[in-house]
């Protein structure tokens, strides 16, 4: 199932980026589908990077500040709600300056 999401959230992106809004709908039908198999997707793109986040592994670019941005994802965060509980079952990937 990973494999899914990873590709689904690699074809938002792409859309998003060449601002193709026609496959939005299909985009936001797949991810509540996911949702409902008990995933949560997050993409931190924008978040500011803490070196206790424990979630992402980080590719960082420049010296390390407190300031910095997570200004690229590759892969998101994937939690799996298992007996009641959330359970991280993929690192996001990132880049950070």
């Amino acid at each position: 199932m990973l494999e899914i999401i990873n590709q689904v959230f690699s074809i938002q992106l792409k859309s998003n980026k060449d601002n193709l809004t026609l496959f939005n709908r299909n985009i936001d039908r797949i991810n509540h589908e996911f949702e409902a198999l008990g995933f949560h997707i997050i993409n931190p793109i924008g978040q500011t990077y803490r070196n206790e986040m424990t979630d992402v592994e980080a590719n960082i670019i420049g010296d390390f500040n407190e300031q910095m941005k997570i200004v690229k994802v590759l892969k998101p965060i994937v939690y799996q709600k298992i007996n009641d509980e959330n359970t991280l079952v993929q690192k996001g990937i990132i880049i950070v300056e």
